[in-house]
């Protein structure tokens, strides 16, 4: 029975010690941006905390085999290859750059994040061990580890609210289980004692007690606002000056908030509003909710003047306009041959600001409040009483259609348009180098307009450069285009964009600077959710005869399709990319967008790959395999949601006029196909991708259908000509069959099943 009970009780109390490990590290993995699946995060902690306890208690064999490896290295550097003078090197840049970061002064650079991460899970393992195993004062986890979870929380990481509670699972269970290990030591002298009888139902106890209570904290109703005692605020505040800024509910309503003026310093995206440059700290905190038909990039402000450091606003010419009063200069003629109408319902969470957020060009927008709107220079829109947490307003904005539709509609826009076209052409002549003019001309050798050259110089960058949060700090006097392009050559947002602007305008291309936010990624069908790292900038150019059009130099981001070689078959009023999105197709796990980079990538995905069977002879293991059993059941649960929430769809689709029902099934079809391994490619028309594609996708059937081009007829026909026949139908949902049995191939049933439905 002894050997039983120190079997199950090994089990338990590692498998305690692991999640505490992992529960820690992974909200520091968070906070340094570790982009790592869930699951692997789980495996690396796993294996490594073991290994860091193990050789707490072995120390001799540790010793052995560091031994036995610097022996080998000697061998190999000696007489193979010379490695350890580089080794040396890079360790100190990695203790260098770690000894920064926690002074402030830089952010972890990308290539050490998993090595610092991977310190960092043997330091919490060695803390765990000490604590859990060596020194069993089990109450010294509570102030490391609810003051992480607060930190962290205060940072608006809100898993933090949910690990917590894990933690407090953990230790009740640990408290239960030393209670009962000190209450047998007392009784052992007791030979009327029956440890058998005893020891299950302590366990048994002691987890059902700390689940019912976790879980009761987790359900009873919660209030976010502080308690109000200005004395102590006020003290806390100058004792701890960094405190103001942490996590506050009340600091962006109406009657206690303040709004501001948006610029980057409000986003955690930049360290000033003025200077570029430097290490970035991005916040996972959500700002806004916007209900749109599509993804929409919203200008927060315009810049036009350019100092070689950073970039400066020219808001006048100002108008104030009544709120609901169409404040656009563009007429109605130019509907449908120049812009399309956008609606925008935007709501704040935890973010007051009296800019309002918009797509170029904005027209008119409703709030309750009946007070003027300010409207700058470059469209950027201010409202003086602001928009507080909890408040929303719609925008309609006047979209420009894509540079092919607006060519042939006949656009025609001269710089002879623009008023104080000057400033945006303003350079600092004395500090743009000889080699950045140089390097322009050549890179727009052989482009032959302005749309051309842009075109060459937004490939340039997206080509030759690296994204990345953590360059260096600008050296003090250097102009900071130049040190982009010659020296640092990587960069976020702001690099870029600042970059093309100045490019753009050594070769007589107007430009403006915008900054603002991005919406890319629907969290559901015309519901999208806007965070502080999703605060982006990037650049606007007049290209004659169209007019100011958007540019996208940054790689991390997409670029939207500009139609070049559109031709005019039919008309329409509301033209897009049809590049198909999730939310058409139910097989969530792959996607052809370029990703995103953030620091809020979780990668839940993987989160339950890591259960596996242990031994269910024992006493102990039982409450395990409980334990993972309510756990693997979120799957089956998660796999039958998505069943319904498939089928329901399908059925409501089959319930639409066939012209939608067509353009829905083409959709599918080209998410079927992208998942096969053929996607349709940036800036490629329906017919393009059809004859590039279309071999591959010919004669799937005995039946009449020929090939994806005949799809493609019918979906244009559909979409452009407002007809489609059942028999089109039919053929259509028979095509996507077809491909669904392909791929079905490809992927295997399991994964295909899982994908589709969960």
């Amino acid at each position: 029975m002894d050997r039983i009970h120190n079997w199950s009780q090994k089990v338990i109390n590692n498998l305690i010690y692991v999640t505490l490990v992992f529960i820690l590290v992974y909200q520091f993995g968070l906070g340094i941006n570790l982009n790592m699946s869930f699951l692997l995060q789980f495996v690396s902690v796993v294996l490594i905390s073991l290994l860091t306890k193990f050789f707490l208690f072995n120390p001799i064999i540790l010793y052995i085999l560091l031994a036995i490896g610097v022996l080998i290295g000697l061998l190999v550097n000696h007489y193979i290859e010379s490695f350890i003078l580089p080794l040396i090197e890079r360790i100190y840049y990695l203790m260098e750059n770690i000894f920064y970061n926690l002074i402030g002064e830089k952010n972890i650079s990308d290539d050490n994040v998993i090595l610092f991460w991977l310190i960092l899970i043997i330091l919490v393992s060695l803390l765990n061990t000490i604590i859990l195993f060596k020194n069993k004062n089990i109450f010294l986890l509570l102030p490391v580890y609810i003051g992480t979870f607060l930190y962290y929380w205060y940072n608006f990481y809100d898993v933090s609210y949910w690990f917590v509670s894990v933690f407090f699972l953990a230790f009740f269970i640990l408290m239960g289980l030393d209670n009962y290990f000190q209450e047998t030591n007392r009784l052992k002298e007791n030979a009327n004692v029956n440890e058998e009888k005893l020891y299950l139902p302590w366990i048994k106890a002691s987890i059902k007690y700390s689940i019912l209570i976790v879980t009761i904290s987790l359900l009873l109703p919660k209030n976010y606002n502080y308690i109000n005692w200005p004395w102590l605020q006020q003290r806390v505040y100058n004792t701890f000056p960094f405190v103001e800024n942490l996590r506050s509910y009340d600091a962006y309503t109406r009657t206690s908030g303040e709004a501001q003026l948006f610029n980057f310093s409000m986003t955690g995206d930049e360290s000033g509003a003025t200077r570029l440059g430097g290490p970035v700290r991005l916040s996972d905190e959500k700002i806004m909710t916007i209900y749109a038909s599509e993804e929409n990039y919203l200008r927060g402000n315009v810049q036009q003047t350019y100092t070689g450091f950073g970039w400066q606003s020219i808001k006048n010419p100002s108008s104030y306009n009544r709120i609901k009063e169409n404040f656009s200069d563009w007429p109605i003629d130019y509907k449908d041959s120049y812009y399309k109408y956008l609606t925008l319902t935007i709501q704040y969470h935890d973010f007051a600001s009296y800019t309002l957020f918009s797509p170029y060009k904005a027209a008119y927008v409703d709030f309750e409040d009946e007070s003027e709107l300010i409207v700058n220079r470059d469209d950027t829109l201010v409202f003086p009483h602001g928009i507080y947490d909890g408040e929303s307003y719609r925008v309609w904005a006047q979209k420009p259609l894509p540079y092919g539709i607006l060519l042939e509609s006949g656009a025609y826009f001269t710089k002879d348009d623009i008023e104080d076209i000057d400033i945006y052409l303003q350079i600092p002549e004395d500090k743009i180098t000889d080699r950045t003019k140089d390097l322009v001309e050549k890179i727009v050798l052989d482009s032959n307009s302005d749309y051309s050259k842009a075109i060459a110089i937004e490939s340039f960058l997206r080509s030759n450069f690296e994204y990345s949060l953590s360059p260096d700090i600008v050296p003090e006097g250097q102009e900071f285009v130049d040190y982009f392009l010659f020296e640092e050559q990587e960069g976020y947002c702001t690099y870029y964009a600042t970059a093309m602007a100045i490019m753009l305008r050594l070769e007589g291309v107007p430009t403006r600077y915008v900054e603002g936010y991005i919406a890319l990624e629907p969290v559901e069908k015309g519901k999208y959710e806007v965070r502080h790292n999703n605060a982006h900038a990037w650049v606007e150019a007049f290209i004659e005869p169209v007019g100011w059009m958007q540019f996208e130099p940054t790689p991390a981001y997409p670029i939207e399709n500009r139609m070049e070689n559109y031709q005019p078959r039919v008309t329409e009023e509301t033209f897009r990319n049809d590049l198909p999105s999730f939310n058409d197709y139910k097989l969530d796990d792959i996607n052809n967008r370029p990703e995103l980079v953030s620091d809020s990538e979780l990668g839940y995905s993987g989160a339950l790959d890591y259960e596996s069977s242990n031994d269910s002879d024992s006493k102990g293991s039982l409450i395990v395999t409980i334990l993972l059993l309510a756990m693997i059941l979120i799957l089956p649960i998660r796999y039958l949601i998505g069943i319904y929430k498939y089928k329901s769809n399908e059925s409501r689709i089959r319930e639409l006029p066939n012209v939608q029902r067509a353009i829905y099934l083409y959709k599918n079809i080209v998410v079927l196909i992208d998942l096969i391994g053929y996607p349709q490619l940036n800036g490629e028309t329906h017919y393009e991708y059809a004859q590039r594609v279309g071999y591959k996708f010919y004669n799937l059937s005995e039946d009449n259908i020929k090939g994806f081009k005949d799809i493609t007829d019918i979906f244009v026909r559909s979409k452009y000509g407002g007809t489609t026949s059942d028999e089109d139908i039919v053929i259509l949902e028979d095509y996507r069959k077809i491909l669904e049995i392909r791929l079905k191939k490809k992927m295997g049933t399991i994964r295909y099943f899982y994908n589709k439905y969960n």
